[in-house]
């Protein structure tokens, strides 16, 4: 059997009909096998890059807006990628790389794209950097440490130059998920 076509869309979530959110949401529950009912809720608006085949997602990436701050640098305005997700029956045919390529190029326009990675060979093999120095989540109180995150990242043409990968790094709160 031929598989079909693949088609890739980049898309806005507040273009998007709560079938197709609903529909994403099933295909990461499927992936992931976790209830993924609201956590979109949760990451805020975003940008879906969405493969289908035959009129169905097949696979699935988004980045939210997040600010990351190097040491005491400046903010980064950071296109952060979450919800990578192929269903399993489609897996292992290269959609999840299809569907990040097309993400690094759509993000352009930020300082920095990054990630919590679960396969960071996955993500190394097609461009992405490990995190080297400590993570850390700012709150109304401070630095928290995260240890035992993990976060890679994916350089821009807006990228500083002198990005220093050993340096601490730094994400605003957020409710679920802090990296």
């Amino acid at each position: 059997m031929n598989p079909s076509p693949l088609a890739v869309e980049v898309t806005e979530s507040a273009a998007m009909s709560m079938s197709a959110l609903l529909e994403i949401a099933d295909l990461c529950t499927e992936a992931y096998r976790e209830d993924f009912t609201g956590v979109f809720g949760l990451l805020g608006p975003g940008v879906h890059v969405i493969a289908r085949a035959d009129g169905r997602i097949v696979s699935h990436a988004m980045w939210v807006f997040r600010e990351l701050q190097t040491g005491t640098g400046p903010p980064l305005r950071t296109a952060y990628v979450e919800a990578v997700a192929t269903r399993p029956a489609w897996q292992g045919r290269g959609l999840a790389t299809e569907v990040l390529r097309r993400l690094t190029l759509a993000i352009d326009g930020y300082d920095l794209g990054a990630l919590s990675p679960s396969d960071e060979r996955f993500y190394a093999r097609i461009g992405w950097e490990p995190w080297r120095g400590p993570l850390f989540i700012r709150t109304a109180t401070g630095l928290d440490a995260t240890p035992g995150e993990s976060v890679m990242i994916h350089r821009t043409p807006r990228t500083p130059p002198d990005l220093n990968l050993d340096a601490p790094l730094s994400a605003e709160w957020r409710p679920g998920e802090l990296w």
